[in-house]
């Protein structure tokens, strides 16, 4: 699950001064991206009538997440309407989900949950913000944020990437506990077909890789030298480029 599983802030800087909604009056770049986010969650509206044994289950998924990570007790549980769904919502401590999300098998619907709240765990928010922060101190004017466009796409690009590889391994290290393994993590991630890679997100079968590759080493086996090869080259000077 990658776009509607995963937060699509980052697409503002790759075309900042024609994708961003028009700020106000004042206004900074982190409030502008709070708002778009908000205007996003408006648009999907709340769980209309949801099926009580779908939400039940992803309120019990959630709770025995959190009780593997007590530092995220107080992390909120957000219910929205529309299709398969999960975003960990920057700037507050909640993850929202799609009462769809109650409907996959438990250990596939545990680990969309725990990569969501490696997002949380991890401080993304605080990154992500900071990194808007510094190429636009100042309030959003187009005539401040088009001459950083480029540079803070690509530097917005590697940033995301690096966080999606992150939230998938910690959340899945979160989640191995809870009897599940990486054909779990499969049968998620192929849900929308083999992906591709994009400026916000690495493509499937590098997620994937990694997990694997995490696998080999939660369970003492060796890691194949060409898979490590692999992980370096998305590290390198290209990652998340969409190259």
């Amino acid at each position: 699950m990658r776009r509607p599983f995963l937060p699509a802030l980052l697409a503002a800087a790759i075309g900042l001064s024609t994708w961003m909604p028009r700020a106000q009056a004042g206004e900074t770049i982190e409030q502008v991206l709070l708002r778009s986010q908000a205007q996003r969650l408006a648009d999907r509206g709340p769980a209309l009538n949801p099926p009580p044994d779908s939400v039940q289950k992803l309120r019990t998924s959630f709770e025995r997440l959190k009780a593997q990570a007590p530092h995220l007790a107080d992390v909120e549980l957000l219910l929205v309407g529309g299709d398969l769904y999960a975003e960990s919502l920057f700037g507050r401590r909640a993850v929202a989900v799609s009462a769809a999300v109650g409907e996959l098998p438990e250990r596939e619907r545990l680990l969309m949950l725990a990569h969501e709240l490696g997002h949380q765990a991890l401080g993304h928010w605080q990154a992500l913000s900071g990194l808007y922060h510094q190429h636009v101190p100042a309030e959003v004017r187009r005539d401040l944020t088009d001459p950083v466009a480029r540079v803070l796409g690509l530097e917005g690009s590697a940033l995301s990437w690096r966080h999606e590889f992150e939230a998938d391994a910690w959340g899945y290290r979160l989640a191995r506990p809870l009897e599940l393994g990486v054909e779990d993590a499969v049968g998620l991630l192929l849900r929308q077909g083999v992906l591709g890679d994009s400026p916000t997100h690495p493509g499937t079968r590098r997620r994937l890789l990694q997990l694997r590759m995490l696998e080999n080493e939660m369970t003492g086996l060796p890691v194949p030298e060409q898979f490590r090869q692999m992980q370096v080259s998305w590290r390198g000077d290209g990652a998340g480029s969409g190259r």
